[in-house]
């Protein structure tokens, strides 16, 4: 039996279901009706779609280490279960999954999987476990360290700015609830396009450098750092990988580095490059790393969201989403700015409730949106 250690995201989140068990679990629904859909078929897609993804049969110990065992039922599992509901002539698909097992691009290839085995087609093969071969590899190879080294001296020292000031202190003993604040960019979308393709920003890149500056101006500081979710999978055997594969990788711009007569390009040159350097380095899994997790676990965290809509339009049955009663909404971050580009383009805010109050975030998404606009102009 070969063992591997947790990748570094579902390292942290074992972490943390050891004093909390309840901690980074999603919990959704989906109402079929009978008389439109066929329960057994889909039943046998979803089982079939769960047995390619080995990560569903990764058995975790005491010590968080992980070993392939297949299990007989392969709807419930360690950190998941898939439960049938029958309500007459409806039937609810009720879903609870941890986050320990996948990141954001996991869920739309699962539920890809579950269309392809429900219209009889094949599924691509899940190279999970090379993929926790060749990172253990990757441990030991002198680039690993290399990458360690340059992180540690880039980011090591770090005296800015990494969120946007809180309303109340950081180390309150209150459990984070959540708040959102959503706002349509669909408008800048034509403008964001042509910039990327004149100076190679990518959306990610772009709404981090925006965050950042806004950051800058809500703090009263000139440099500002936050992180950037990077999903990895850079591989054509990646692709299709379900599993916790993506990295928050540190992102650092100051006003202090700009000429006064070129500030904008200078700005846009400075996010082009760190996020290039970032994924250079992006091996060795610095901001999850003590003692540097004192810092960047309360960064402000940039995430271009999967496109689950488009996931979701293809499946060949109707079907509505049923919210879970009576389950918090816990905040796992201070604040996350996620890019959802699919029919509109929409900023969310995710923060913690316990920390801001809703005017503060308020004050900054106004500020996000003048910093965003003025470099589209």
């Amino acid at each position: 039996m070969h063992q591997f250690p947790l990748l570094p995201y579902s390292q942290l989140v074992f972490d943390l279901l050891k004093t909390n068990p309840d901690v980074y679990w999603s919990c959704f629904g989906v109402r079929l009706d009978k008389n439109k859909v066929d329960v057994e078929r889909l039943k046998l897609a979803m089982e079939k779609a769960i047995r390619n993804h080995p990560v569903f049969s990764m058995r975790v110990d005491e010590s968080g280490m992980q070993h392939y065992e297949p299990q007989s039922d392969v709807l419930h599992g360690q950190y998941y279960s898939v439960d049938f509901v029958d309500n007459g002539q409806f039937v609810d698909v009720q879903v609870r999954v941890n986050r320990i097992l996948g990141d954001g691009r996991s869920d739309s290839l699962i539920i890809g999987d579950v269309m392809r085995a429900y219209c009889g087609l094949p599924l691509e093969y899940d190279d999970y476990l090379n993929y926790l071969r060749r990172i253990e590899q990757e441990k030991q190879s002198p680039r690993y360290e290399q990458n360690r080294l340059w992180l540690e001296s880039e980011y090591g020292h770090l005296s800015c700015s990494v969120h946007p000031k809180t309303d109340l202190p950081i180390d309150i003993s209150d459990v984070s609830v959540e708040g959102m604040l959503w706002e349509d960019y669909t408008p800048i979308r034509t403008a964001l396009d042509q910039l990327a393709e004149k100076e190679l920003v990518s959306r990610t890149a772009f709404f981090s450098l925006a965050s950042a500056l806004a950051m800058m101006e809500y703090n009263g500081c000139d440099e500002a750092a936050l992180t950037w979710a990077y999903e990895g999978r850079e591989a054509k055997e990646e692709q299709h990988i379900y599993g916790s594969l993506h990295r928050d990788i540190p992102f650092v711009i100051s006003n202090v580095k700009c000429q006064m007569s070129n500030v904008k390009s200078n700005l846009i040159r400075q996010a082009r490059n760190q996020i290039r350097s970032g994924i250079a380095h992006s091996t060795y899994p610095f901001t999850l790393t003590y003692p540097y997790t004192e810092i960047w676990n309360y960064a402000l965290n940039v995430l271009v969201q999967p496109s689950l809509q488009e996931k979701t339009m293809d499946l060949p049955f109707p079907f509505e989403m049923v919210e879970p009663e009576d389950i918090p909404r816990v905040a796992y971050s201070l604040l996350d700015v996620e890019i959802y580009d699919e029919e509109q383009l929409i900023v969310n805010y995710r923060y913690s409730a316990t920390h801001y109050k809703p005017e503060s975030i308020r004050k900054f998404a106004v500020l996000f949106r003048k910093y965003a606009e003025w470099l589209l102009e």
